[in-house]
């Protein structure tokens, strides 16, 4: 009686990350990560664990910490300029003050909605880096390009509260960055839930009230 060689035990091979959906999932986890400890404490390890991978597969798609911070900057921060460029058209300026109070809301929203990118943020704005340069470069920038001309027009109309068109802009997304960003300490400190979407109105027509204000006597005599 021949008796066949037994076959081999197949060797489960593991689970391979791999999917658009996969691929998302790895960049909100390392978003919380990065929003919750920085740039600099945060590890791939971590990150590949609150995505539930080991780290070998999350190294074998983002070769280095600061490829997967790029990209996952990439991934979330485009909204605030696709917005912009949504409600923003070429006769916008015949009445700045009606466009600011269509527009800027909504761009000061999208801050509000992800308050963990904004934290991120506004940890990079707040250090001198490359990672500082690039953001600035490829988000900053162009929003403040699309801007301008709306913050000169409203100047011109007398309102600004009187400031410099990019210092009424940088107040603007300073208090949005500062505000929408530190929710969590806000909350523990205060007792104020800036997610909630009445205080959430509340805030922003809060940090819109500078932009939309008339310049004082004084400066309009100057």
């Amino acid at each position: 009686m021949t008796v066949s060689a037994a076959k081999p035990a197949r060797t489960r091979r593991p689970q391979r990350y791999d999917g658009a959906d996969n691929r998302r999932a790895v960049l909100d986890a390392a978003l919380t990560v990065f929003a919750d400890l920085g740039f600099e404490a945060a590890s791939t390890r971590a990150i590949a664990a609150a995505a539930g991978l080991e780290q070998g597969h999350l190294a074998y798609y983002f070769p280095s910490k600061a490829a997967l911070w790029q990209q996952v900057v990439e991934a979330f921060a485009r909204e605030g300029e696709e917005v912009l460029r949504g409600l923003l058209a070429c006769d916008d300026l015949a009445d700045p003050e009606r466009t600011a109070q269509a527009v800027l809301p909504e761009l000061l929203r999208v801050f509000a909605r992800n308050p963990r990118l904004t934290r991120l943020m506004l940890q990079e704005f707040s250090v001198n880096s490359p990672r500082h340069q690039w953001v600035v470069d490829t988000f900053g920038a162009p929003v403040w390009r699309l801007l301008e001309p709306l913050f000169g027009a409203l100047r011109d109309k007398g309102l600004l509260s009187g400031a410099p068109p990019a210092v009424a802009y940088f107040n603007l997304v300073g208090a949005a960055l500062i505000t929408f960003g530190n929710q969590a300490l806000i909350l523990r400190l205060a007792g104020c839930n800036t997610a909630e979407p009445g205080t959430v109105d509340a805030v922003i027509a809060y940090i819109l009230g500078p932009v939309l204000a008339p310049a004082p006597s004084s400066l309009l005599r100057t």
